[in-house]
């Protein structure tokens, strides 16, 4: 009799859930932020220089910029942030403590009109104010490059990272040197030794230096960030191969172009910041409507009420930053390059306006600290958002 053998079953693999990709990892957040330069920046750089328009600028300024302001309010305001910002002496200075003091700055410069009594004095203040600005920009550039090399799940050199970082802190320096020549390059303005062209500066009030300094200045700036800069592009192409790294490599690219702009003739600072105000939009995206609200809170409900419904809630960032635009037109807004003029209205309604002017330089001090992923309140808020975990 032959025993017969049932036949031996298969135990089928366990299934491996694929993890879904995070946000940032996704295709559309870095084609809408690398077409931004194409669809905005250089339409906007045209007509900056051919057929300046006040109208369409402004426009521009109200529905990417001062949204981009605005919006981080729905972050600071927040009930876990604010009792995290109440939680000991160094959060409450940093996140409290500073912003009043700005705002009070602000609200004193316009009181004392002190463009109009003091100007040397209102143009160190509103040269810090721009240096700020430059440097905002440039640290944002530098957070968002390392998210475009973190989607790519490989490990970059350090000595790259701190190439990234002196690069983009030597090209503040380059725009702060155009800045304090009038807002055009140096080396294009006419009566020194080193000039190319015979350009008029554009802001006649910010010309302190001798343009002989200032050329020197801007040429051995230039110099160094142009070298940086090749450093980095090879740092970037020598990873290319391994790790797919062809957005983070377009993205620095054309936010140099961007940042050039601006080194060459300031009043196209306006269309480099695009870039700028596109990705942080982009960014805020999932932060915005994905944060864990607390429900005990009246301010998180009906913060939570408003973006449950997103109409509504474009709606009323649209309406809030109108309000700031029009505060921006009538105010001084070093920002935006305004002039070095008096104003004959009452000091209570220009404390008014300081509200208005503060809310930037509120942003460029908070922003620094309300995406630290070093920092463990935010990291745990920022976890699993904009990229998958790292497989095991």
């Amino acid at each position: 009799m032959i025993a017969t053998v049932a036949p031996l079953t298969q135990t089928p693999p366990p299934q491996v859930r694929a993890t879904p990709a995070g946000y940032f990892e996704q295709p559309l957040p870095i084609a809408i932020i690398l077409g931004s330069f194409f669809a905005v920046t250089v339409p906007l750089a045209i007509m900056e220089l051919f057929a300046p328009s006040a109208a369409i600028t402004w426009l521009y300024v109200w529905l990417f910029g001062i949204t981009h302001f605005v919006i981080t309010l729905t972050i600071y305001c927040q009930r876990a942030n604010l009792t995290y910002f109440a939680s000991s002496w160094k959060t409450a200075t940093v996140f409290f403590a500073v912003p009043v003091f700005i705002f009070i700055a602000f609200d004193l410069i316009h009181a004392f009109r002190l463009k109009a009594e003091w100007p040397l004095l209102a143009l160190v203040f509103f040269g810090a104010v721009r240096f700020f600005d430059f440097f905002h920009l440039n640290r944002q550039t530098f957070g968002v490059l390392q998210m475009f090399k973190g989607r790519t799940k490989s490990k970059y050199p350090q000595a790259l990272r701190t190439t990234e970082n002196r690069y983009l802190i030597s090209f503040v320096l380059v725009l702060m040197t155009t800045f304090l020549a009038g807002g055009v390059c140096p080396l294009l303005l006419g009566g020194g030794p080193l000039s190319l062209a015979r350009l008029s500066p554009i802001i006649d009030a910010t010309r302190v230096l001798d343009i002989a300094v200032l050329q020197v200045a801007w040429l051995v700036l230039g110099a160094a960030t142009a070298t940086l800069f090749v450093r980095v592009i090879r740092g970037h192409l020598a990873m290319a191969t391994a790790t797919g790294s062809g957005p983070a490599l377009a993205y620095v690219t054309l936010q140099t172009l961007g940042a050039l702009m601006a080194a060459l003739y300031l009043p196209l600072y306006i269309a480099t910041l695009a870039i700028h105000y596109v990705e942080y939009h982009v960014l805020m995206v999932p932060r915005v409507f994905r944060s864990p609200l607390d429900e005990s809170s009246r301010i998180d409900r009906t913060y939570g009420w408003l973006r449950d419904r997103p109409v509504l809630f474009v709606v009323a960032i649209l309406i809030l930053a109108a309000l700031v635009t029009r505060g921006a037109m009538l105010g001084m807004n070093a920002a935006m390059g305004a002039p070095l003029v008096d104003f004959e209205s009452p000091v209570s309604y220009l404390m008014l306006i300081a509200l208005f002017d503060g809310i930037f330089v509120f942003h460029y001090f908070v922003e620094m600290f309300i995406w630290k992923f070093s920092d463990p309140h935010f990291r745990k808020q920022l976890a699993g958002i904009y990229f998958s975990p790292k497989p095991a």
